[in-house]
């Protein structure tokens, strides 16, 4: 089965031969070398000096971090699709009042609104975006946006779930005060690894917050961080396995190469797309790097062609949400080979031309 999957993805050889190696103490030395290069090469690749932590979760555990940690009480939330929602969701879960400011679907968040939002909620503690809407396949103007948050004072919580590691972010530059991601999406590693960036600005908010919890407190984190390492065991197979792409993406000419890689793999199956007559489900000018989420013929369910290309070999992966039924979505995130694409893409072309008839 050829995965196009928008995670868990397929992963590199090189990372499941790394993570293939006998475990050894999270607290020996091998692991405090491990966990040191893995946070600097991470710190390198979002050119951040913040602290960067690898939670042993996926990155909604570290959305779930992000809220205990930096929201006193209030925040809000930009939502654009379903896991806009989810971040909405935990922070109600947690006991924090929730706005939404909430865009039509297929479309971005726009500076402007949020710039109108903030100032009339001016006590909200955060402002949380989701950088790449998965659900939608449509990437928010994240550099713009966190211009506005910042402008009004307050803190931003990204999530980069399936961007992180597929499309350039300047945690720094940018102002982003905690952004994370998992290592099933963009990295091509297998899940259970959560790892963000968190800034100064946030651990503070940290060092005085309540009721934050134990696992996911950000200053006990800090703490083992200094110390090389983790509060508990870590995920050691996925820390291995995410050194090694990242060491894997040094060789290979640096992250601009890769990303480079990703916008041609991105490139290719949108120009195959509408060569095959159907259309982009988001907004032009904001479709996902990562995700291609395409809009079904009228006359098919698009769950129809997802079941249909699962007959052929190829994984893709169903709408989600609203617009389940309407579109099905491929993803280009992990290990995919140009070729790998071309095939998938015929496959599509013969499987709209079965589901596809009066």
């Amino acid at each position: 089965m050829k995965l196009f999957t928008v995670g868990p993805v397929a992963c590199y050889p090189e990372v499941l031969e790394e993570m293939g190696r006998q475990m050894f103490s999270h607290r020996s030395d091998d692991y405090k070398r491990l966990h040191r290069e893995t946070v600097a090469l991470l710190q390198q690749l979002l050119e951040t000096e913040s602290q960067v932590f690898l939670f042993s979760s996926t990155g909604t555990g570290f959305m779930e971090g992000a809220v205990r940690n930096c929201v006193d009480a209030k925040m809000l939330c930009c939502v654009n699709g379903s896991f806009g929602k989810r971040f909405a969701d935990v922070a109600a879960s947690n006991g924090k009042t929730v706005e939404m400011l909430t865009a039509p679907l297929g479309e971005p968040i726009h500076a402007d609104l949020l710039d109108d939002r903030l100032l009339r909620s001016r006590d909200v503690d955060a402002v949380a975006i989701t950088h790449n809407e998965t659900s939608m396949g449509v990437i928010n103007p994240l550099q713009k946006l966190a211009d506005v948050v910042k402008k009004h004072g307050k803190l931003l919580l990204v999530d980069a779930v399936s961007s992180m590691g597929g499309t350039e972010i300047k945690v720094d530059q940018w102002g982003l005060d905690v952004c994370f991601a998992s290592s099933q999406k963009c990295f091509g590693v297998p899940p259970g690894l959560g790892m963000g960036s968190v800034s100064e600005a946030a651990l503070k908010r940290s060092a005085a917050a309540t009721n934050k919890g134990w696992y996911f407190d950000f200053t006990r984190w800090e703490r083992y961080q200094r110390m090389e390492g983790t509060p508990m065991t870590s995920v050691i197979p996925q820390i291995a396995g995410l050194h090694r792409i990242l060491t894997l993406i040094e060789g290979w000419g640096g992250k601009e190469r890769y990303f480079e890689t990703y916008r041609e793999r991105n490139n290719r199956i949108r120009a195959g797309i509408q060569e095959s007559g159907l259309t982009l489900f988001p907004k032009k000018g904001y479709e996902s790097p990562t995700v291609t989420c395409v809009n079904a013929p009228r006359s098919v369910d698009g769950i129809e062609i997802y079941e249909n290309m699962r007959d052929r070999g190829f994984e893709l992966a169903k709408g989600y949400g609203e617009v389940q039924h309407k579109t099905f979505r491929i993803g280009n995130m992990g290990h995919i080979e140009f070729d790998d694409i071309a095939l998938m893409l015929a496959a599509l072309g013969a499987s709209l031309a079965e589901l596809d008839r009066p």
